[in-house]
């Protein structure tokens, strides 16, 4: 941005500009008024010469060898013109029209300077004492001109005088060089006592501001001027006292705050590698108790088979093996459950991705979940839309979060109620996909929990007395494993109106990479990327994981 003229170089300007305009507006009136006097000194001296010469009782074209230019012109050489005069003509129709008027004059600027024309009235008894020749009487006297005194001749002075001329000349030159004088002097002045009280200080000012600017908060301007100026000095060197302070805390701060992050990554690796250990210690215990498990689940169907065989059993222990083999089951859901927790935490948990048909998913998923559904007293429908597309998908895992949708539909019905399936061609973010969604006839889920229902161990009803059992992991196994398959999920429900699971499984299947929960190179490694496709059309894919990098000690 070009920058424009300096404060000092404006108020110069301005200043002087001002000041010219004040002295010629002060000097007009003796500038104008100057021609005006001199003018009227002639005047009055050709009328103290016509005075003269007409009391004193002067002969006609008399003047006692003085060389004055009078003349007298009879008012007959008028009247016949034979005067020629214009001038005269002019004086004779103003003392004809106006009775009063004694004299007349004007003034011409020739070349040899200001030509300078008087004339004088002559009324009838002057007339006639300057013609009576015998009759000289030089007496001061007053002349009378009584009312109706007849116009008889015009008394004519006529002088050049370049004094005037060169009065008038000298003395407007004296104006101009006064005035511009005064201008220059004033700016001057004007320009010290500005630069002193004003612009010096500024200066100062602007001065600590840049430094300021540059990142000195040390500078002080210190103003030391009596006025408005050094209470704004002082306002200035406040704010900065008051900005250094706050640097100061503020570096203290950003000081501790490093302290504190780097504590707290220390603290969130160690955090990582805890949660780390903990997923693989509940994977391996898992894995560990699914062995003794199943041994378990395994003799008691087969007590539970021998009991039942037996007509001559005790009713009582066919009913404790059943019960035996349910809660065996049961705890077996349960370890599977943390088991593929503890497996996707750890990043052990692998994809087969394969082309599938949503269709054969949808209807071996409603030949699992019949006997269940029947069980209960439920019915359960499906509506699958014709020629759905193929989709790249691990069939396993998508089989498995549809399965938890169902077995959580089942579990929450009401008695008498239906369970229906269905799969449909969408869009997913601009992308074609497969719909699959599972209703219920249940109570619903709460608008509250629609959001959290798929956190880890949340559920709609986490009283001890709730009436269905679970760990609270089924949908947070379904969202990861969605995560995972590049798919979403969602929920639609209206409480007591049942509810709507569904997952959007994209038609091309696109490796999610999760992002790492420390930054690259803060002791964590990059993500590991999945084995592309095999030759026979499989994709063995992993999800991310994280190993534990190299510190320096």
């Amino acid at each position: 941005m070009a920058r424009g003229p300096s404060l000092a170089n404006k108020c110069q300007l301005l200043f002087g500009g001002a000041v010219l305009l004040i002295l010629a507006g002060a000097l007009a009136a003796p500038w104008i008024r100057l021609e005006s006097v001199v003018e009227e000194s002639q005047r009055e001296m050709s009328r103290q010469l016509a005075e003269t010469w007409v009391g004193n009782g002067f002969a006609l074209n008399r003047t006692e060898g003085i060389p004055i230019p009078i003349r007298v012109v009879p008012i007959e050489q008028i009247e016949d013109g034979s005067s020629a005069d214009p001038f005269v003509d002019a004086a004779y129709r103003e003392f004809i029209v106006g009775p009063g008027v004694v004299e007349y004059f004007t003034s011409v600027r020739g070349s040899k300077g200001i030509v300078y024309r008087y004339a004088r009235a002559l009324r009838e008894g002057e007339w006639r004492a300057i013609q009576d020749r015998q009759f000289v009487d030089f007496s001061a006297r007053a002349s009378e001109t009584a009312l109706g005194d007849p116009l008889r001749a015009i008394l004519v002075i006529e002088r050049t005088s370049t004094f005037a001329a060169d009065q008038i000349l000298s003395s407007r030159w004296y104006i101009l060089a006064g005035g511009v004088l005064a201008v220059v002097l004033a700016v001057i002045v004007f320009s010290l006592i500005l630069t002193k009280l004003i612009f010096s200080p500024v200066r100062r000012l602007r001065a600590s501001a840049e430094r300021v600017r540059r990142g000195d908060l040390t500078v002080r301007s210190a103003l030391r001027t009596g006025d408005e100026l050094e209470e704004l000095s002082r306002a200035f060197d406040e704010m900065l006292d008051e900005m250094n302070r706050g640097h100061q805390s503020l570096r203290a701060m950003n000081e501790s705050l490093d302290l504190k992050v780097v504590e707290l990554s220390e603290v969130n690796v160690g955090l990582f590698e805890s949660n780390r250990l903990k997923s693989e210690f509940l994977a391996n215990v898992s894995h560990e108790l699914r062995t003794p498990l199943n041994s378990i689940i395994g003799f008691a169907e087969l007590l539970f088979e021998i009991a039942s065989s037996d007509a001559t059993a005790d009713p009582k222990r066919v009913r404790y093996i059943s019960n035996i083999l349910t809660s065996a089951r049961m705890l077996l859901d349960m370890i599977n459950e943390l088991l593929d927790m503890a497996k996707i935490e750890a990043g052990r948990m692998s994809l087969a991705v394969v082309p599938s048909n949503a269709t054969d998913i949808v209807e071996g998923l409603q030949t699992i979940m019949r006997p269940q559904a029947m069980a209960r007293q439920l019915t359960l429908t499906a509506q699958v839309e014709s020629d759905l597309p193929t989709v790249e998908t691990d069939p396993g895992k998508l089989q498995q979060v549809l399965y938890n949708f169902l077995s959580n539909a089942v579990k929450f019905s009401r008695a008498g109620g239906e369970i229906r399936i269905s799969a449909e061609s969408t869009s997913m973010d601009g992308r074609e996909a497969v719909r699959i969604s599972v209703s219920d006839d249940g109570d619903g889920v709460p608008f509250d929990l629609q959001e959290t229902i798929f956190e880890k161990f949340r559920q709609v009803d986490a009283s001890h007395t709730k009436s269905h059992g679970g760990t609270g992991l089924g949908l947070a196994i379904c969202r990861e494993l969605a995560t995972m398959l590049g798919a979403t999920i969602g929920i639609i429900s209206q409480p007591g109106h049942g509810a709507t699971f569904f997952v959007e499984v994209p038609l091309f299947f696109r490796v999610v990479e999760r992002k790492p929960l420390m930054p690259v190179g803060a002791h964590l490694a990059t993500p590991v990327q999945p084995t592309p496709l095999s030759p026979s059309g499989r994709a063995e894919s992993t999800s991310s994981s994280f190993t534990r990098g190299s510190e320096s000690q």
